[in-house]
């Protein structure tokens, strides 16, 4: 079974409208296209530096009430990737393995003469 682009596209706004994080990447089984009826989706939500993750993580998961699957969601800053991504103890391993993005910020990059 394989998560359809609206179901994503809809979760990626909900994520968004909650707390606009610089990026979200899909990983397990959704990422790998082998969803089951009984499977979550497993998203890493990538936010700035200095964002309270517990805070997030629930501002994300009052934005998915009533979603569609159930959703398993992982906050982490991109220091907390750098220092910790390659602990295959913690589950940052796999979703930076085996992960697809599914947003990223645009960043503007002019300047200003």
């Amino acid at each position: 079974m394989r998560l359809e682009r609206e179901v994503l596209d809809t979760l990626v706004a909900r994520i968004v409208e909650a707390i606009h994080p610089d990026r979200i990447v899909l990983f397990g089984s959704a990422a790998r296209g082998e969803m089951r009826p009984d499977s979550d989706v497993d998203v890493l939500v990538v936010v700035s530096e200095g964002t309270h993750r517990r805070h997030a993580a629930q501002a994300v998961y009052r934005h998915l009430i009533g979603f569609e699957h159930p959703v398993d969601v992982v906050v982490a800053t991109e220091s907390d990737l750098r220092e910790l991504g390659d602990n295959f103890s913690l589950v940052y391993y796999p979703a930076l393995r085996e992960g697809r993005e599914i947003y990223a910020i645009e960043r503007s990059n002019s300047r200003v003469a």
